[in-house]
C-alpha cells in the first residue's frame, strides 16, 4: 500500500491513500487532493499509478513540481521516501506494509473506576477495631455522606458529557430531566423555554418516576416561581410550602399539594432560555443545599449546551444560504451579498458578459460510455469549469446538458466584466488540454470544447413562477452568446464585436466573416480568440522577467 504524507504551510499534516490510476491535486474542487493555497494551480499536478511504478507529472502549473530540490519537466517515477513540493505544499511518498495493531487496553485500578462510576465495595473493618457505638454510628454516617457526595458528583460528571453532544433543544430538554431524576426524591419534573421576549414558546412532556401510578397529577407551576426565577435567576429550593414566606400568596401553590420542589433557570450568554422544574408532593425538605446545588449546576450547563445548540443552528443556517449563493455566485460576489443583503438581485437591466461553453460531440461520445462514467465525465467537468467562473468573478446561470451558461457583471459588475469572461474562456480550453492528457489512462473520453461570448443590454432578474424562481438574463445578448457557441469549433473561442471592442487589445483576435445567426436580421461581426497564442505569449514573458 502506498501513500502520500501532505505537509502544509501551517504545519498540518494529512494522509491520501494511492488506489486510483490517477489522482489529480490541485486548488480546484474537483481534485482528489485540494491543496487550497494560492500558491498552488487549479489542475496542479497529477499521480499516476502504472504497473508498480508512481509516476508523477506537472499539469501547466504556474509554480510547477519540485522533486527532491530540481523541477520536473516529464513524467517522472516516484520512489519511497521521495518529497514533491507544489507551491507552498510538501508530499512525501510511502509504502507501507500491513502490520498487526498492538491494542493495549487502560489499566485503571477497579476501586478507582467504581469511585468515578459511583460505585464502590463495602468497607469492612477488621475484627480486632473495636469502636464504641457512638464512634460506628458516626463514622457509617460519614460514609453514607461521602457515598452520596460521590453519587452527585458522578451526576454532574455524567451531565457534562450527556449535554456536551446536544445539538438540538428537544434532546437538551430530555437529556436535563433524565438527569434530575437521578436525584434522590425527584419524582415530577418538565422543561419550561422561552422565546426572546420572554414568553413559553414550548413545554417538555412531564415525566413521573412511576408513570402507571394513577395518583400522579399534572403540575400546576405558580407564576410566582416563574416571576422569581425571571427577576432574580437563581435557583429556587421549596423545602415546605406551608412555610415558605415567598409564596404565601399563591393560591395555585396551595391547590397544587406540593411539599418540595427545585426549580432553576436556563441561562445562556445573553438571555434566559427557560427554566427546569421537578418536585415531590409527599415529603417536606425533600432535598438538601447538596442537591440543589448539584441540580442548579446541571441547569447551567443545560443553558450552555442550549446557547451552543442555537449559535450552531444559527451558524449552519447562514452557512446553508452562503452555500446556496455560491452555487450561483461567485465566494467574492456571494460574501459582497451577505455582507450587504439589500443588493437588488433583479429586474434591472445592465450590461454584461454572457458566455456559453458547449462540450463537442458529446451525445455520441456518451453513448460509448456506462452511463456512470457519463455522470463521472460530466461532474468532474463542470465542478473544473465552475471554478474558473467564479475564480473570475462570474455567476454561474445554468447547466445545459453538457453546456454551461455563465454571466460576468451580474448581479455586481467588477467593471473588467468582458475580459474576465475572455479569461475564462482561455483557461478552461488550457485546462483540457491538461485534462486530455490523462484521459486514456483514466479511460475517459478527450473533451473539446466549443465556447461563445458576447456582450450587451440584457434583462436581470429572478425569473420563473412563484413555486420556483431562478434568478437568469434574458434578451438578444445572451441569444446571440448562445448562437456564437453553436458556431464555434471545438478548442474555438468566438467573441462578438461588442466583446471584442470592450476587451481592446488585450487579446490576439483575428477577425472572421461576418456570421449570420438565427434570430438576427443582420450578419454578426465576430472574433476568433486565438488562445494558445496568447497562452504562449504570456509564458515567454514571464520567462524573460525570471
Amino acid at each position: 500500500m502506498s501513500r502520500l504524507i501532505i505537509s502544509s504551510p501551517d504545519g498540518k499534516r494529512g494522509i491520501l491513500e494511492l488506489h486510483k490510476p490517477v489522482i489529480t491535486i490541485g486548488r480546484g474542487n474537483a481534485n482528489d487532493l485540494v491543496l487550497n493555497d494560492s500558491s498552488v494551480s487549479r489542475l496542479h499536478a497529477v499521480v499516476k499509478l502504472t504497473g508498480d511504478s508512481i509516476m508523477i507529472a506537472d499539469r501547466g502549473s504556474t509554480n510547477g513540481v519540485v522533486l527532491n530540490g530540481e523541477r520536473i519537466s516529464d513524467e517522472t517515477e516516484l520512489k519511497n521516501g521521495d518529497i514533491a513540493v507544489l507551491g507552498s505544499y510538501e508530499l512525501r511518498l510511502e509504502h507501507v506494509d500491513s502490520k498487526d495493531l498492538l491494542v493495549r487496553k487502560a489499566d485503571i485500578p477497579s476501586t478507582l473506576n467504581q469511585i468515578i462510576r459511583g460505585g464502590g465495595e463495602r468497607i469492612v473493618l477488621p475484627e480486632r477495631i473495636k469502636l464504641s457505638d457512638s464512634a460506628l454510628t458516626d463514622l457509617v454516617n460519614k460514609i453514607k455522606k461521602l457515598e452520596r457526595e460521590n453519587y452527585l458528583l458522578t451526576v454532574l460528571y455524567d451531565a457534562g458529557k450527556a449535554l456536551n453532544t446536544k445539538l438540538s433543544i428537544d434532546d437538551i430538554s430530555e437529556q436535563v430531566i433524565s438527569l434530575s431524576f437521578r436525584i434522590q426524591g425527584v419524582e415530577r419534573g418538565f422543561v419550561m423555554i422561552f422565546n426572546e421576549a420572554g414568553e413559553v414558546s414550548r413545554q417538555s412532556e412531564v415525566r413521573y418516576r412511576n408513570p402507571q401510578n394513577s395518583a400522579n397529577q399534572p403540575i400546576i407551576l405558580s407564576s410566582s416561581v416563574l416571576e422569581l426565577i425571571r427577576k432574580e435567576q437563581q435557583p429556587i429550593l421549596i423545602e415546605d410550602v406551608s412555610s415558605d414566606e415567598r409564596f404565601r400568596g399563591s393560591e395555585s401553590i396551595r391547590i397544587s399539594g406540593l411539599r418540595s420542589a427545585m426549580c432553576a433557570p436556563l441561562l445562556g450568554t445573553n438571555r434566559l432560555f427557560g427554566i427546569v422544574y421537578v418536585d415531590n408532593l409527599e415529603k417536606s425538605s425533600a432535598f438538601t443545599q447538596e442537591e440543589l446545588n448539584i441540580f442548579a449546576l446541571i441547569a447551567a450547563q443545560a443553558g450552555s449546551a442550549i446557547d451552543n445548540a442555537m449559535s450552531h443552528q444559527k451558524i449552519a443556517q447562514q452557512a446553508l444560504q452562503r452555500s446556496a449563493l455560491e452555487r450561483f455566485l461567485s465566494p467574492e460576489v456571494a460574501e459582497m451579498v451577505v455582507a450587504n443583503p439589500d443588493i437588488r438581485l433583479g429586474g434591472v437591466n445592465q450590461k454584461v458578459t454572457v458566455m456559453f461553453a458547449d462540450i463537442r460531440g458529446f451525445t455520441p461520445m456518451s453513448e460509448k460510455l456506462e452511463p456512470e462514467q457519463v455522470v463521472e465525465v460530466l461532474n468532474e467537468y463542470f465542478t473544473r469549469v465552475t471554478d474558473v467562473i467564479f475564480d473570475y468573478g462570474g455567476t454561474l446561470d445554468k447547466y445545459i446538458g453538457d453546456a454551461v451558461m455563465a454571466v460576468f457583471g451580474a448581479p455586481i459588475s467588477k467593471g473588467n466584466d468582458a475580459a474576465n469572461a475572455v479569461n475564462a474562456a482561455i483557461q478552461i480550453q488550457r485546462l483540457l488540454i491538461e485534462l486530455n492528457r490523462d484521459a486514456a489512462t483514466r479511460r475517459w473520453p478527450e473533451l473539446r470544447v466549443g465556447i461563445g461570448i458576447n456582450t450587451g443590454i440584457v434583462t436581470a432578474g429572478n425569473i420563473g413562477s412563484p413555486r420556483r424562481i431562478d434568478y437568469t438574463v434574458i434578451g438578444d445578448t445572451v441569444n446571440t452568446a448562445s448562437r456564437l457557441m453553436s458556431n464555434a469549433a471545438g478548442s474555438q473561442i468566438l467573441i462578438s464585436q461588442s466583446t471584442a471592442g470592450e476587451v481592446g487589445s488585450g487579446f490576439n483576435m483575428k477577425p472572421l466573416p461576418p456570421l449570420l445567426v438565427k434570430g438576427r436580421s443582420e450578419p454578426v461581426k465576430v472574433f476568433d480568440v486565438k488562445w494558445a497564442e496568447t497562452v504562449q505569449t504570456k509564458t515567454l514573458r514571464k520567462a524573460k522577467a525570471r
